[in-house]
């Protein structure tokens, strides 16, 4: 028999059922390549969990929600009223909700808002960051179309549960 490869999580199980062996191989974690401001992935966190609510949220929730800290939350909130994502409402039953309907409103115009100061660096003739442009710009593409329908549709929230690492994994 031939060996056979099974893969869980970060790990492989390769089966050698002639000599009866297992051998379980740990995998590198994903690394992400390139990666967001924190402020902006803060941003995208935040809209995709209003885009979830039925009503408006304060502030103190989103944090929570987010796992970002009350006070960068709330600058962050503020730049998305600035940006015309989200609007705010004070008061004992005000909070902050989204300015149009979670179908409205892109991945790639949350990203566009956050990254208009950033300029890009000429990288020169390097063929590896002209590969690596070539590779990442179609996932990049894809991803600004998505709408915020879209993102909390088909990535639902994990529960804590399906978040936790079995004791053994570590």
């Amino acid at each position: 028999m031939t060996p056979v490869t099974t893969q869980c999580s970060h790990t492989h199980r390769n089966i050698d059922h002639a000599n009866r062996t297992i051998r379980i191989e740990r995998q590198k974690p994903l690394v992400i390549w390139f990666d967001f401001p924190m402020r902006l992935r803060t941003a995208l966190k935040c809209v995709c969990n209003l885009a979830c609510a039925r009503e408006a949220i304060q502030s103190q929730e989103i944090a929570g929600l987010t796992g970002v800290s009350p006070a960068e939350t709330a600058k962050v909130l503020q730049l998305l009223v600035l940006g015309g994502f989200v609007t705010s409402r004070r008061g004992s039953k005000g909070g902050f909700q989204l300015a149009r309907r979670p179908d409205q409103i892109t991945t790639g115009e949350v990203v566009d808002f956050f990254l208009a100061k950033h300029s890009v660096e000429p990288d020169g003739n390097c063929p590896v960051m002209r590969a690596l442009q070539e590779t990442v710009t179609p996932g990049q593409e894809a991803f600004a179309k998505l709408t915020l329908a879209e993102v909390t549709a088909r990535f639902p929230r994990r529960s804590q549960k399906d978040l936790a690492v079995p004791a053994g994994a570590r």
